[in-house]
């Protein structure tokens, strides 16, 4: 989780309490997305017995330690993340200017250029390319290149920018599996990055499958340096389909047949 705070630590209200500290006067605290599976054993009608696994999301506010008051201070890990060569090159591949900011990662499409934290304030060097992908994908958004309608009207709603943030994550899934990055971890903090935002468009499985198209676009445009022609464009065949989006279908059309039968 990257912020404009020093710290890479956060806590829950309760858990500075516990601690026998407590959240500044007037701080505010930022949403976070827990995803969780729950397995259980269920028989049918034949008497079988089966497991049935059911995908959920958990969310939670979080305090970053620098807005705790009465804890000890709280020194970061010192981390000697190494960049991956093969991971570094699908970054670079078609020459995307990247700049350091210590504060958070982003891509500004008023100067196009990405700006990533640098390597060693990740937790891994696995969750920094699964964040510089991220930022790769809205990248090729820009002018000259895919021109998504999105990189327009980014602010203008929160379903816009929902879209545009479905389909930089699935871009960045795509490209870790490329790299050979998608490790446990980085597909659970996609998937809980994907549910946040899906959730903003009342989880309707069309959206992500709209999201993959254009996050296979992305993907496409990166590794080929082609544009789409039209509709029957031929997308990049990749060895199988991220288990990120098996899990983030089920949790759409899970919810979204709450929402018809509600």
């Amino acid at each position: 989780m990257q912020s404009q705070y020093e710290s890479p630590y956060w806590l829950t209200f309760r858990q500075a309490q516990k601690m026998g500290g407590a959240i500044r006067a007037g701080e505010k605290g930022s949403p976070i997305v827990f995803v969780d599976r729950m397995v259980k054993e269920e028989k049918n009608d034949r008497g079988e017995v089966f497991v049935k696994v059911r995908s959920f999301l958990k969310y939670y506010t979080v305090f970053n330690w620098c807005q705790t008051k009465g804890l000890p201070e709280k020194v970061p890990v010192e981390r000697d993340n190494q960049q991956i060569p093969g991971a570094e090159e699908l970054l670079r591949r078609r020459g995307p200017c990247i700049e350091t900011d210590i504060k958070q990662a982003y891509y500004s499409p008023h100067s196009d250029k990405i700006y990533l934290p640098a390597l060693d304030q990740f937790e891994s060097s696995e969750a920094y390319y699964a964040t510089a992908y991220h930022e790769l994908t809205h990248w090729t958004r820009g002018a000259g290149r895919l021109c998504r309608d999105t990189i327009r009207n980014y602010h203008i709603g929160k379903d816009v920018r929902s879209q545009e943030e479905l389909v930089a994550e699935m871009g960045a899934a795509f490209f870790c599996q490329i790299a050979a990055l998608d490790t446990s971890q980085t597909l659970q903090n996609s998937t809980a990055y994907i549910g946040s935002w899906l959730k903003a468009l009342q989880n309707n499985p069309k959206w992500v499958l709209k999201a993959s198209k254009q996050a296979r676009e992305a993907v496409e445009y990166v590794m080929t340096g082609k544009l789409p022609e039209g509709e029957g464009v031929q997308l990049l065949q990749l060895k199988a389909l991220p288990s990120i989006f098996v899990a983030v279908r089920d949790l759409s059309i899970m919810h979204w047949n709450e929402i018809r039968g509600s």
